[in-house]
Formats: structure tokens, C-alpha cells, sequence
């Protein structure tokens, strides 16, 4: 039974003794401290996004749908953040750095936000995903190469995060260099650490712009010159603002979900062939998304009309939170039944409305090849560690693991063409 402590009419500003929302991602129990907001405050919980920035975090399945499709009340742009309005959120620090306003798909709503979505959709709408498939088997078998020999790696570093990076610079045609520099700026956006956050996303821009002015003088065979060649003759800005959060948002969602299919292979007996276990790689990336998505939080709605939510009021102005694990964690019918769990909330991890994800088909292609060569190539391959010592690290957004440190069976080196 749901035991609240207010009269669910309080402004955030008036309520007191609040969770940090870092404790959903940093906590060794994340669902309990779910549990415990929805047992004090209902599926409408306040919490902190830093100190003195408070915000609702949402953790009903029915209201979070409400929230991601409902654009016309529940807005991404900032300016409609009270917090920001009246100064209390600094956009050059913090959470303000990385939440301020700015033209980017992330980031604007209505017809900016579809014209600027309509140059992703159609770019991503001719990828090739059997090319695609291919080319990141290519890439997964080239960074295996480089460990294989040793019969150890760590799983995180070594190639859960290099794969995404060698995809994104064929992809978006991106060199080395720039490749890792977006994942480091990508890194820094979500840790929200001072200026920090803010500063990433200007580099990040400046490299995009970059990167766009020399495709439009030389165009190759990339998602970025395929959106120049986009028949609404889209500016330089408007690709910038299209491709960046696609670059930013893509490849940390990207690492953290091969990292928790990959721990989950090596630490859960169901999904362990080697136990008895029998999901497939496809299963296991959607047994992930239902319990340990690479979303736990996403970024924050901002209200632009008094409503209630959740049986809450809540304040135009206010921030509003949607907690993707919270809210799959309310609707589960089955405990911890990983079975029923496959299938079944994990397409919130997606996001609704206009606002949903538009790379679910290559992300899903993406880490569906890496989990399946990972899997086929590692003979035997065993954690180093106890699964219970596995070191987190979390942001307000996700959690993955520090590293996966594994030891394999050592195969004859193959000698593989670049792709």
C-alpha cells in the first residue's frame, strides 16, 4: 500500500528532505530506492537533481506514457524551466550547463524539433542494416583481434567502448581522433560535474561544425553528407543541430547497453549456455532494457501549464523527470521473472511520442552484432573477478560497470582486412 507524507499539492520548493537523483544510479540497489520514493511519495517523487535544483521524477508506467507524448504540456526546451528563469539554475555549471537552452534536436520542440527530426528519420531510413550488420562485425572482430592474443581483456574498455567509437567514425564519417573525442565529450555531458558538462557540448559543437563544413565541400559516403543531400536543402546548422545529439546521446547509450548485456551474460546462470541458460544475444539486449536499461533517467520535461500527475499537482515551470527503470520496475507483473520481463516494458527505454528514439533500428543492430561475436569469439570466457565486486559508475542518467575483466581461451590469431 502507497504511504505518502503531503497532501500532493506541495511545490517543490516547499518540500523538504529530498533524495538526490543520483542515488538511482549509484545506489548497489537501485530498485529498492525506487521503492522506497514510490512508497513515501507515490509515482510522482520529488528529488534533487544537484543541491538546491529539485525536480519530479516519475515512476508510474501510465504516467511516464503521459509525460513522453504529450509535447504540447510536458516540453524539452529549458526556457520553460522556472529554475532557469528566475536564476536559481546557472546555465554555465551543473546540470544547468548541459540542460540550457540550445538548437539541437534534444533539445527544442514543435516545428524546429520536426524539421530537425525529419533529417534523422530519412537519413537513418536508408541505412542499409544488412551493410551495416557487416561492417560492425568488421570492427567487433578487429578490436577482438587486439586482445585475443593476451587471453584476457577488460571487456568495458577494450571493446564495448571501442566498438561504438569505430561504428560512429564510419557512420558519420568521423577520423579516430574525433571519434574518441566525442566519447570523451559524450562522457563529460553526462556526468554534469561544474562547468564540465557545458563545455563538453560546445566542444562537441565545434567539432560537428567542423566535420559538416567539410562534407559540404567534400561529400562522401556518410550519414552527415546524406542529410546535406536532404531534399528540404537543410543548412549547416541544421544538420549540426540534427546530428549532434544523435553523435552524443547514440554512443553512450550504445556502450552501456553491450556493457550490461555483456555482464549479464557473464554473471546471471539464465543467461549462461554454459549453466543451462538459453537466451539468445537478442533476448539478453531485451532482458537489459526491461532491468538494467542504458536510460535509467532521461533527460527532463519542463511543464508549461499547472497540471497533476499522478494524482500530484504539479507547477508550470516545474522539471519533470521520466524514470525509465522506476517506472518498468511499478508495471512488472512477475517479480523478477526475466522471462515476462523480455518483451514486455523495455520499449519505454525508446522513449513515446516525438521525442522517441529515432536509431532504435541501428542501435538495435549495433549491439545485437556485438553481443553475438563478443559471445562467439570469446571461447570460454570467464569474469576474473566475483560478479558481487564488479565496481558501478553512475550518473544522474545511467549506470554501467567501471570494467569487465575476463579471461579466455586463446584462439590462432586471424589476419582480417579493415573494413
Amino acid at each position: 500500500m502507497t504511504v505518502t507524507t503531503t497532501t500532493q499539492s506541495e511545490r517543490l520548493a516547499d518540500l523538504a528532505d529530498l533524495t538526490p537523483l543520483s542515488e538511482t544510479t549509484t545506489s548497489a540497489d537501485p530498485a529498492a530506492v525506487y521503492e522506497r520514493l514510490r512508497a513515501r511519495w507515490g509515482n510522482v517523487a520529488p528529488v534533487l537533481l544537484e543541491p538546491g535544483v529539485p525536480a519530479w521524477l516519475v515512476l508510474g508506467h501510465q504516467e511516464l506514457a503521459t509525460v513522453l507524448r504529450n509535447e504540447g504540456l510536458y516540453a524539452r526546451d529549458s526556457r520553460n524551466w522556472g529554475l532557469l528563469a528566475d536564476g536559481t539554475v546557472k546555465p554555465d555549471g551543473g546540470v544547468g550547463g548541459v540542460l540550457a537552452p540550445r538548437d539541437g534536436l534534444y533539445y527544442v520542440d514543435g516545428a524546429r524539433h520536426r524539421h530537425l527530426r525529419r533529417l534523422i528519420d530519412d537519413a537513418f531510413e536508408g541505412v542499409d542494416e544488412h551493410r551495416l550488420a557487416a561492417m560492425v562485425e568488421q570492427w567487433c572482430d578487429l578490436a577482438l583481434d587486439r586482445v585475443l592474443a593476451a587471453g584476457e581483456a577488460d571487456l568495458v574498455s577494450d571493446y564495448a567502448r571501442a566498438v561504438p567509437l569505430l561504428v560512429m567514425s564510419t557512420m558519420f564519417g568521423l577520423d579516430p581522433d574525433q571519434a574518441r573525442a566525442m566519447l570523451r565529450h559524450s562522457r563529460r555531458v553526462f556526468e554534469a560535474k561544474g562547468a564540465a558538462g557545458g563545455e563538453a557540448l560546445n566542444a562537441q559543437r565545434s567539432l560537428i561544425a567542423d566535420l559538416v563544413a567539410n562534407r559540404r565541400a567534400a561529400p562522401s559516403d556518410d550519414m552527415v553528407s546524406t542529410i546535406l543531400r536532404h531534399a528540404s536543402q537543410p543548412t549547416d546548422g541544421d544538420v549540426q543541430s540534427a546530428v549532434s545529439a544523435t553523435l552524443i546521446l547514440g554512443s553512450e547509450w550504445e556502450v552501456a547497453w553491450i556493457t550490461q548485456a555483456l555482464r549479464m551474460r557473464l554473471t546471471d546462470p539464465r543467461f549462461d549456455g554454459r549453466s543451462g541458460g538459453r537466451m539468445s544475444a537478442s533476448d539478453t539486449l531485451e532482458a537489459t532494457l526491461g532491468s538494467t536499461p542504458p536510460a535509467i533517467n532521461t533527460g527532463p520535461r519542463f511543464v508549461l501549464a499547472d497540471t497533476t500527475l499522478g494524482g500530484r499537482k504539479i507547477w508550470a515551470g516545474d522539471a519533470v523527470v521520466p524514470g525509465i527503470l522506476g517506472a518498468s520496475a511499478e508495471s512488472r507483473a512477475a517479480g523478477d521473472d526475466i522471462w515476462l520481463e523480455s518483451g514486455n516494458l523495455s520499449y519505454l527505454t525508446w522513449g513515446a511520442g516525438p521525442h522517441a528514439c529515432p536509431a532504435r533500428r541501428p542501435a538495435t543492430v549495433i549491439a545485437q552484432v556485438a553481443v553475438e561475436v563478443a559471445l562467439r569469439r570469446l571461447g570460454g570466457v570467464a569474469l576474473t573477478v566475483p560478479p558481487e565486486s564488479l565496481r558501478m559508475t553512475g550518473t544522474l542518467w545511467s549506470v554501467v560497470p567501471r570494467e569487465l575483466p575476463v579471461r579466455f581461451e586463446v584462439p590462432r590469431p586471424v589476419k582480417r582486412p579493415a573494413p
